[in-house]
C-alpha cells in the first residue's frame, strides 16, 4: 500500500514537471502575444482546477475580505510574472527562459 502511494506521487511530480517544462518550448512557438497566451493559459488551468475541486469536494468559497485581497493580489503577481515570462521566451532564447525560471530559488536563498 505505501509503495503504491509512493509511485502515484512520483507519477504526479513527473507530470507536473512535465507540464512546466514544456511551457518554454511553446511559449516561444506560439504566434500569439504573450497576454493572450497567458489569458488561454489562465482561463484553461481555472477550467480544470474547479472540476478537480468540485471532484475531490474541496471548497471555494473565500470567507473573509483580507483573503479576497490577498487572492487578488496573487493573481495580479502570478499574472505578472507569467506575462513577463512569456515576453522573455519572445525575445531571448528558451534555454534562458528555463535558466532564470528554475534558478530563482538558487538566487533567492
Amino acid at each position: 500500500m505505501k509503495n503504491n502511494q509512493h509511485l502515484k506521487q512520483l507519477f504526479e511530480l513527473v507530470l507536473a514537471t512535465l507540464f512546466i517544462s514544456t511551457s518554454g518550448a511553446l511559449g516561444k512557438f506560439i504566434d500569439m502575444p504573450p497576454p493572450v497566451t497567458v489569458w488561454w493559459r489562465s482561463f484553461l488551468a481555472a477550467i480544470f482546477m474547479y472540476i478537480f475541486c468540485r471532484y475531490k469536494k474541496i471548497s471555494l468559497r473565500i470567507d473573509s475580505k483580507r483573503d479576497l485581497f490577498t487572492f487578488i493580489i496573487s493573481a495580479v503577481f502570478v499574472g505578472a510574472h507569467w506575462i513577463t515570462y512569456f515576453y522573455a521566451l519572445k525575445f531571448s532564447n528558451v534555454a534562458l527562459g528555463m535558466l532564470s525560471l528554475f534558478t530563482y530559488p538558487v538566487i533567492t536563498a
